[in-house]
């Protein structure tokens, strides 16, 4: 009878050990959000990007499009821009971010990744935001993608790893669980 009555305190203590563990658990997954300047680090500024071409090398008033000078300086910009500098501290981070959706692998009206920007057109237009700025993301199954110009809320697992598309270069990548729109 002893053995008995401890049996049932030891499985209602460790019962109760594993309730509060997984209640703990779950409260620090639930995601925090997060807005697009926290993706970028403590002193970044499109300034210090810019300050990093040599201007004086260019007769800025007299290019034209299809200039090779012209061709030069916008690859220089396009190269900054992809290796602007991010967050590391955010690597593995549960997080929820708001934006707009650029397509990248579809198959119908279901979206397999995407580029999610702060705002809409980014990546459209050129140049593209710097890759601090533009979250790749990859979905699980897919995701039935709305009208491009609501945004919508994304929540996963973030990590520091770089993507390069065509549309743009992106400084951290996105494992989606959930994506919501943005209301």
């Amino acid at each position: 009878m002893k053995s008995t009555v401890l049996n049932i305190r030891i499985w209602v203590t460790l019962s109760a050990c594993l309730l509060v563990s997984l209640a703990f658990n779950a409260q620090a997954r639930e995601a925090t959000e997060l807005q697009w300047e926290d993706l970028m680090p403590a002193g970044f500024t499109y300034k210090s990007l810019r300050d990093q071409i040599d201007y004086s090398q260019y007769d800025l008033s007299s290019l034209s499009d299809d200039d090779p000078e012209a061709q030069r300086l916008y690859s220089d910009m396009t190269q900054l821009l992809a290796n602007a500098p991010v967050v590391d501290a955010l690597t593995g981070a549960h997080i929820k971010l708001a934006g707009f959706v650029v397509p990248l692998e579809m198959d119908g009206d279901a979206v397999y990744s995407f580029l999610l920007v702060p705002y809409y057109g980014a990546c459209i237009h050129t140049p593209p935001p710097p890759s601090n700025q533009i979250v790749f993301v990859q979905t699980q199954g897919g995701y039935e993608m709305g009208p491009m110009d609501e945004p919508v809320y994304v929540s996963g697992t973030l990590m520091v790893e770089a993507q390069q598309s065509e549309l743009g270069s992106s400084g951290y990548t996105l494992y989606a669980g959930n994506i919501e729109p943005y209301l």
